[in-house]
């Protein structure tokens, strides 16, 4: 009976220690990627700025070009 108890609470011991360093790996973990969060916020609010800058260059590049076809297909007068 000794021996079953000094079992047991070995394993219980065991547990314990594996738990802890699950959990520790568990934080660690998260505490990694909540940290890359930010930077990948950052990130993406840098491309989505750069695409709507080329966006917008874009747009004014062919603007002219844009309102002078519409012009020419409204004043055409087709049979």
């Amino acid at each position: 009976m000794a021996r079953l108890k000094q079992a047991k609470e070995e394993a219980e011991k065991e547990v314990a220690e594996y738990r802890s360093h699950m959990e520790a790996a568990f934080q660690n973990k998260v505490a990694a990627s909540s940290g890359d969060s930010g930077a990948n916020v950052k990130r993406l609010e840098h491309e989505t700025e750069a695409k709507m800058s080329n966006l917008k260059f874009e747009a004014s590049r062919i603007s002219y070009d844009v309102v002078q076809m519409l012009l020419k297909q409204v004043t055409t007068v087709k049979n």
